[in-house]
């Protein structure tokens, strides 16, 4: 029989709302020293695929990013860095700035088949479903969901003209109150569930793989969830239906998520560094809309992390993440050709 997990990472939304506890300004000193590393950089006349986090030195700064480190994988499983003046660098010195950043923080993984490590989260007008649909190309509602690695960070260089909240659920929480109100469903949750690739699969690899929900391994759980991969692997005539079980556990899923208690709301602001475990977190974006110019366009970036000190996984998650030992590099989907780093 599952049994409920217990951790600081079992936290309502409710309960951090009024918090600044998952909250860190940053201080003058220490943005500074992130303009040092970015001028010392420049000088060195460095490429992002030839930095190290040595090429970009925060003296102090990168204890404060340990620490986030170690509160990413044992403590709320989030945090947002606040207050960096977005405003005074151009956009190719704020990508340098942030991929510095993500160095101190762990290892990046490919967002796509196209082998972005620094992604590009802006409205191209995509739509919001179907097998190749990713979520950071609209401007659309989207549902709970994880991304496909230990952690994502996110950093808003400019926010929407209205709308585009983000909204976060511990995942943890949800697995307990499965567990409470409908523990003939927490099964089905643990059991494979057929995933899309969402045409990221490279040439000869299969489209489709399974994995569950929620796994956990040496008393360290995990959840992966992401309807619309689920969804569309649901849609080709060679994947197994779900059982009945299955869909109704997923849709109590999204009911509990969109339960006002349940989740965290925030508004980025630009300057806002915002990172996630999604080993225990789910998170959306509500529907947003855009300035009519180019240059005031909601536009963040996005790193996708392993993490030095990340969790080990069970042996089920193995097909998507493929090495599911602690501190492992892994997740993403890999990619052809040289890494890319530049704007869509």
């Amino acid at each position: 029989m599952h049994q409920e997990v217990t951790g600081t990472a079992n936290w309502l939304g409710k309960d951090l709302q009024e918090s600044d506890a998952w909250i860190r300004v940053l201080t003058n000193g220490e943005i500074a020293e992130i303009e040092a590393a970015l001028v010392y950089v420049k000088s060195a006349g460095l490429s992002p695929k030839d930095l190290t986090a040595d090429d970009f030195p925060l003296p102090s700064l990168s204890g404060l990013l340990a620490d986030m480190r170690i509160e990413l994988e044992e403590g709320l499983g989030i945090k947002l860095l606040r207050g960096f003046p977005t405003e005074d660098f151009s956009k190719d010195d704020l990508r340098l700035i942030y991929w510095g950043i993500g160095l101190h923080v762990g290892c990046a993984v490919s967002q796509s088949k196209r082998n972005d490590f620094l992604g590009d989260v802006r409205d191209l007008g995509t739509g919001l479903d179907g097998p190749k649909f990713r979520g950071y190309t609209s401007n659309g509602e989207l549902t709970y969901h994880v991304d496909a690695a230990d952690v994502t960070g996110l950093f808003c260089l400019r926010a929407a003209k209205e709308g585009g909240l983000s909204r976060i659920v511990s995942s943890v929480a949800i697995h307990n109150e499965i567990l409470q109100s409908r523990p003939d469903l927490l099964e089905a949750l643990y059991e494979p569930i057929w995933w899309s690739m969402q045409g990221n699969e490279l040439p000869n690899v299969p489209g489709f793989y399974t994995q569950p929900v929620f796994g956990i391994e040496n008393g360290f759980f995990a959840c992966r969830y992401t309807r619309t991969h689920i969804r569309s692997a649901e849609m080709n005539p060679d994947v197994p239906d779900l059982t009945p079980a299955q869909s109704e556990a997923m849709d109590l899923i999204d009911e509990i998520s969109a339960r006002p208690a349940f989740h965290l709301t925030m508004m980025f602001e630009p300057g806002d560094i915002q990172f996630l475990n999604n080993h225990l977190t789910l998170h959306t974006r509500t529907a947003f809309e855009d300035f009519e110019e180019d240059d005031k366009k909601r536009h963040l970036l996005r790193l996708w992390l392993s993490l030095p000190n990340g969790r080990p996984l069970n042996e089920s998650f193995k097909p998507f993440y493929r090495d599911v030992s602690a501190g492992a590099v892994r997740g993403g989907f890999p990619g052809e050709g040289e890494p890319q780093f530049t704007t869509i």
